[in-house]
Formats: C-alpha cells, sequence, structure tokens
C-alpha cells in the first residue's frame, strides 16, 4: 500500500470518527437533559455530563474497532479529550450568540404581524415551549428536526 492511499484512509477514518462524535455528542446532550430535568436547570453540569459520556463512549469504540494496544488507549484518549474540551469551549461562546439569535427572529417575526397574531404567536411560543419540558419531562423525544438516532439510548427513535 503506497504512503499516499494510507494517508488517504486515515483521513477517511478521522472523518468518520469526528461525524460520529459530533452527532453522538447531539444524542448525549439531549439524552442527559432529559434524565436531569427534573432536579432543575443545571447546564453546565449537563454539559459536562455530556462530553464525559462522549469521551468514554468513542474512547471504548475506538478501543473495540480498531484493536488499541493498552499504551495508545490513554494517548488516543488524551486528544478526545482535548478536543472535547474545545468543544465545549465553543458551546459556551456560542450559546449566548444562539439565545440572542433565537430573540432577534422572535421580534423580527412580530413586526409583522397585527396585535392580535402577535398575542397568538406568544400564546403558541409558550404553548410549545410547555410541550418541550412536558415531553422531556415523560421521557418523550421531539418530533421531526435532526438529531442522533436515540433508539441505543432508551428513547423513542426519532430518525
Amino acid at each position: 500500500m503506497s504512503q499516499s492511499s494510507k494517508f488517504g484512509a486515515m483521513a477517511i477514518l478521522v472523518v468518520i470518527f469526528s461525524i460520529g462524535a459530533f452527532s453522538g455528542v447531539g444524542g448525549t446532550f439531549y439524552y442527559l437533559k432529559q434524565k436531569n430535568d427534573h432536579r432543575g436547570p443545571r447546564p453546565e453540569r449537563i454539559i459536562e455530563d455530556v462530553y464525559n459520556v462522549q469521551i468514554d463512549r468513542m474512547t471504548s469504540r475506538l478501543e473495540r474497532s480498531l484493536e488499541l494496544s493498552e499504551m495508545q488507549i490513554p494517548l488516543v484518549r488524551a486528544e478526545i479529550e482535548k478536543f472535547a474540551s474545545a468543544m465545549r469551549e465553543k458551546h459556551e461562546e456560542m450559546k449566548p450568540q444562539l439565545d440572542s439569535l433565537m430573540q432577534e427572529r422572535t421580534i423580527a417575526i412580530e413586526k409583522h404581524l397585527s396585535a392580535e397574531q402577535q398575542e397568538a404567536f406568544q400564546k403558541l411560543r409558550i404553548e410549545h415551549r410547555e410541550r418541550l419540558n412536558k415531553s422531556r419531562r415523560d421521557g418523550k423525544g421531539r418530533e421531526g428536526g435532526p438529531r442522533a438516532c436515540c433508539d441505543g439510548m432508551g428513547l423513542k427513535k426519532t430518525c
């Protein structure tokens, strides 16, 4: 096998594992958020749990599928932890921006509505928020929208 084909194969593996990690983070975040909802909002704890679970899962998955040696496991885990830390920082950095965008979207929509429509729109938003909170408390996932398959975590399969 030539050097360039080895490099290409390695690049493909890195891309595949990265995609798996990102989709796994989404599914795990959703799962842990539901699991911890009854304790009240503690986003910093949930986010920390998400990344710890993802680090464990990815490490064990790579250990099994690549038959990592005992010397390789801690090295690979350290790399996974390093990138998980960077992703955690990005998440914390972007959350205010995303919240701000959602607020701007609401304001932009409302300026095109009549007073009655604005009132109805606000009620719809409240009902939607209550439905989401109830479904999370009941252990049911939201329907539709992109997300990782959750059937392996005991949740309703949504994709």
